[in-house]
């Protein structure tokens, strides 16, 4: 499950993630959900405000500090890797 924490400084996090508008300079394709049980895999995440039980922690900053590029679509049919290259976080954002 992606149960994310956001974190307010860079060195508590696990992830520094970057929101892009533009679906073609994302590495992933996010759906935020609504409860733990439907945070499937890497790309359906439940942001939760309780750090203890996240299973990774981020922090959101510019595209430049990024380790992920992230682009927030409506529907979970739409969430997913961009690429079929092999990423480093893939696989291990749900774990």
């Amino acid at each position: 499950m992606a149960r994310i924490y956001q974190t307010e400084t860079m060195g508590e996090a696990d992830l520094r993630v970057a929101l892009v508008a533009d679906r073609g300079r994302a590495d992933l394709l996010v759906n935020r959900v609504s409860s733990y049980g439907l945070a499937v895999g890497d790309a359906l995440w439940f942001i939760t405000t309780q750090r203890q039980s996240a299973n990774v922690t981020v922090f959101f900053c510019s595209e430049g500090f990024a380790q992920l590029k992230v682009c927030l679509v409506s529907t979970r049919g739409e969430a997913g890797w961009v690429h079929d290259r092999p990423h480093r976080w893939r696989g291990r954002i749900g774990r």
